[in-house]
């Protein structure tokens, strides 16, 4: 379930990251997704689930993220 009270401001844009904790369902991970996609229509976003830290960097590159 979605912690409505850590909700503070929910504007997405283009190139935002959603990071949810490895113990949240992929479906929960999932409606986010679709919610931000209704929320805001043609912006993408990624919902990861996990530790960014732990994404190797040839994913990251595949991705098209890279290190500044």
């Amino acid at each position: 379930m979605i912690d409505h009270e850590r909700i503070r401001k929910f504007s997405p844009v283009d190139g935002d990251i959603f990071v949810v904790s490895e113990e949240t369902p992929i479906e929960l991970a999932q409606a986010l997704a679709e919610a931000i996609a209704v929320a805001s229509p043609g912006v993408k976003a990624v919902v990861f689930r996990g530790d960014l830290r732990r994404l190797p960097l040839a994913e990251m590159n595949a991705a098209g993220w890279y290190r500044a």
